[in-house]
């Protein structure tokens, strides 16, 4: 299984030549199995660099399938959506999966408003040329998606929950863990262990910096040393520091991976935009 990462940036995107390592679009990972089957987490502003990779593939010629997982509907995860360019080539199918436990609503009505006139001149998904199928998901569960395992969870984020996930397929398995904050950083959910538990690659969210957090606590996001925690006691075999705050430049980023790696066994980096990696 190789993976790359599109978008790695939290909250919103950033320009500038202090962001041109990491990158800063904002969270859009893309997993791809030996057999060629591929699998999308979140659609933030990466993903519009992913579409345009795919538009020179049968997603250019309206013969693609795509299933999307959404952590969750805040705009920095779901901004790709109106302009990623597959939606809008008949004959594509794309399959778009997620929970929305905070509004009682189903994940359509959501990604509804999304694209409602006042937000968007495509005045709604029922005017996407692709057949676009969309699935509320009640963790925890089983997913059923072509090449891939998967399996859900809610974690805490802030004043609400979003769904993380344990990607298994070709014998290795990826746990992706935006967006969370735990109550007792140094006491992981028994649930967050289990699905990083002997994980290949763990993805965690590392959107504060160790010596920033206490002013940012309860915010929903944690600091670099929460990752770090989850797998050594998950036995995860590799750690990547994820959603980066728009603040961090790519210095700050790499003072982050510099003093987090000085502080465990796991090997640890910080996920950067574009890049590829075998699982």
């Amino acid at each position: 299984m190789k993976i790359r990462f599109w978008g790695v940036r939290g909250s919103f995107a950033m320009s500038g030549r202090e962001y041109l390592r990491y990158g800063g679009n904002t969270t859009s990972v893309e997993l791809v199995t030996n057999a060629g089957e591929r699998l999308l987490i979140d659609l933030g502003t990466g993903a519009t660099e992913l579409a345009k990779q795919l538009m020179g593939s049968e997603f250019g010629k309206g013969q693609g399938k795509l299933p999307i997982l959404l952590s969750h509907t805040h705009l920095d995860h779901i901004q790709g959506l109106p302009f990623f360019t597959p939606f809008f080539i008949k004959g594509n199918e794309i399959r778009i999966l997620g929970a929305d436990p905070n509004s009682g609503s189903s994940l359509e009505t959501t990604l509804q408003n999304q694209l409602a006139p006042h937000y968007s001149p495509l005045n709604g998904l029922e005017n996407l040329a692709a057949g676009v199928s969309i699935e509320t998901v009640r963790p925890p569960a089983t997913i059923s998606v072509p090449g891939f395992e998967v399996r859900t969870h809610a974690v805490p984020h802030g004043s609400m929950w979003t769904t993380a996930y344990r990607i298994s397929a070709d014998g290795k398995t990826v746990t992706y863990l935006s967006d969370v904050e735990y109550a007792n950083l140094d006491e992981p959910p028994a649930e967050v262990l289990a699905l990083a538990k002997d994980a290949d690659l763990l993805i965690h969210d590392a959107m504060h910096a160790d010596h920033d957090y206490e002013l940012r606590r309860g915010w929903g996001h944690s600091p670099a040393r929460a990752g770090v925690v989850v797998a050594e006691r998950a036995g995860a075999k590799k750690l990547a520091l994820f959603h980066h705050s728009p603040d961090a430049t790519d210095e700050m980023i790499d003072e982050v991976v510099q003093r987090t790696s000085a502080r465990t066994a796991v090997p640890v980096f910080a996920a950067a935009e574009g890049s590829y990696l075998d699982v």
